[in-house]
C-alpha cells in the first residue's frame, strides 16, 4: 500500500535522510546497510528523484547512523533494563536494527503526522512506545519513566532548532532523568550557513539554525553534563569509502579543523 505524505519544512528532511539510507543500502559496499530503507522509499508517494543531488551525502548520513547504532548497542548491552529515548525519530529503523533485551524500553518522539506515518510503515516491536508531539513541548515528559538508566538520542535534530530551544531541551533531559547518556550530532557554523544554499533545503523552506562550536563549552554551560566521546563524521567517512583515493582525500582534510569539525557526533554522561 502506497502512503501519501504531506510533510513541510524540517519535517520533509526526514525523507531526505530516508532516501540517503536507501541509497546506501543499494550500494555495493553499504556503510549502514539499513534493511528497511529501500522498502519504505518504495511505499511512500513522494518524488524521491528530485533528491538525486543529495546522493553525495550518502556516506555522511550512513556513517552518522552507524556510529549512533554502535553507541546505542553498547548502552543497551551495559544496561539491559535501560531506556532509549529517541528524539525526532523520523522514519529511522533503529529500534528494529538494534538488538535489546525484553526488559529494556524504547520511546520514539516526533511530530504527530510523522508518528502517524511511522506507525503505518513499521511494525514496531514490543517495548517500543511512540509519543506524537514536538520534542520542544515540555508537556510530554510526564510520559517518560524515570526509574531507568536512559540513553537520549537526537540524530539530525538539534541543528534545526534555535539555540535557546537546544539548551532548554538539554536542561530538561538533565533535570528530569536521574542519570544516563545524551548522544547527538552537531554541525559547524559554516556548515549551517552553507546548508541553506542546498536546493533541497530551499525547496523545503528549511535549514540549519544551531551550530556546535565546542563540545566541551556546551558541557560547561550545563551542570551535570560531562563529555565522554567526540567523533568526527568526516573521519568516519574517511574509513568507509571503498575507493582508496577518496579515503586518502578525506583523511587529508582531517588535518584542517574546519573540515574535521564540519559535523561531529558527541556523547555526554549526565547525572543529578
Amino acid at each position: 500500500m502506497v502512503e501519501r505524505v504531506d510533510l513541510r519544512q524540517e519535517k520533509e528532511t526526514l525523507l531526505m535522510t530516508l532516501y540517503l539510507r536507501a541509497c546506501d543500502s543499494q550500494a555495493r559496499y553499504p556503510v549502514l546497510g539499513d534493511p528497511y530503507a529501500q522498502g519504505l522509499v518504495e511505499r511512500i508517494d513522494y518524488d524521491f528523484d528530485r533528491l538525486a543531488r543529495l546522493r553525495g551525502n550518502t556516506a555522511l548520513i550512513a556513517s552518522r547512523a552507524r556510529q549512533l547504532d554502535t553507541w546505542t548497542a553498547a548502552f543497551l548491552a551495559a544496561h539491559p533494563d535501560g531506556l532509549v529515548l529517541h528524539l525526532g525519530c523520523g522514519l529511522d529503523s533503529r529500534p528494529l536494527r538494534i538488538p535489546r533485551s525484553a526488559s529494556s524500553a524504547w520511546i520514539d518522539v516526533d511530530y504527530a503526522e510523522v508518528i502517524a506515518l511511522r506507525r503505518r510503515l513499521y511494525d514496531l516491536p514490543d517495548g517500543v512506545t511512540t509519543i506524537a508531539t514536538s520534542v520542544t513541548d515540555p508537556a510530554w515528559w510526564d510520559q517518560v519513566p524515570t526509574g531507568r538508566s536512559t540513553l537520549v538520542l537526537a540524530e539530525g535534530l538539534f541543528m534545526y532548532l534555535p539555540g535557546a530551544q537546544v539548551h532548554q531541551l538539554i536542561d530538561r533531559v538533565i533535570a528530569y532523568l536521574p542519570e544516563g547518556r545524551l548522544a547527538f550530532d552537531g554541525v559547524a557554523r559554516w556548515v549551517a550557513a552553507v546548508a541553506r544554499l542546498q536546493p533541497a533545503f530551499r525547496r523545503a523552506d528549511t535549514g540549519f539554525d544551531w551550530a556546535l562550536t565546542s563540545p566541551q563549552a556546551l558541557a560547561d554551560q550545563h551542570p551535570g553534563l560531562r563529555l565522554v566521546d567526540e567523533v568526527s563524521v568526516v573521519g568516519l567517512m574517511s574509513e568507509s569509502y571503498p575507493n582508496p583515493l577518496a579515503r586518502a582525500t578525506l583523511k587529508g582534510l582531517l588535518r584542517f579543523p574546519a573540515w574535521r569539525n564540519a559535523m561531529r557526533l558527541v556523547q555526554y554522561q549526565f547525572a543529578h
